[in-house]
């Protein structure tokens, strides 16, 4: 089983990947979408958490509420991976 990430990690994901530009002093709790993660990097965020990870994301997933912050994308993570 992988490890799940922390929310730092989740960030170097995203920078990494190119799905969001991130300011180096990003905070945990920070607003993704508002940063610039949109629709078309929501779907290919999916794709990188599947083959990164191992965890498997699915509809009921998509939301503010998971996606919305660093911390509760690797929070979404964790429980996908229990």
């Amino acid at each position: 089983m992988n490890q799940a990430p922390t929310a730092d990690e989740v960030m170097a994901m995203l920078r990494d990947e190119g799905l969001v530009d991130l300011c180096p002093d990003f905070p945990a709790d920070g607003d993704l979408f508002a940063a610039g993660l949109d629709s078309m990097a929501v779907m290919q965020l999916i794709v990188v958490v599947e083959e990164q990870f191992g965890a498997v994301v699915g509809p009921e997933d998509v939301g503010r509420e998971n996606l919305g912050t660093p911390a509760a994308l690797a929070d979404l993570i964790g429980r996908k991976l229990a």
